[in-house]
């Protein structure tokens, strides 16, 4: 993918390179990681909050074993 268009702050830029030295990865390393743990996160609580609405007092439970995958 071509420039993604995205603009980082010099303070977040700065603290990024300064904590990727220390890391010992580049900042592109760096920043991808923390990019896709955002992601991962985002969608975590996404599909729990789903989970929270699915769930009723008058939901039925069904046991892993009786599903027929």
């Amino acid at each position: 993918m071509a420039d993604s268009g995205v603009n980082i702050s010099e303070k977040v830029l700065k603290d990024l390179a300064r904590l990727a030295k220390v890391k010992n990865q580049s900042v592109q390393e760096l920043a991808e990681q923390f990019i896709q743990e955002a992601i991962e996160n985002e969608e975590d609580m996404a599909i729990a909050k789903l989970a929270v609405q699915r769930d009723t007092r008058n939901a039925k439970f069904i046991r892993h074993e009786d599903i027929n995958w």
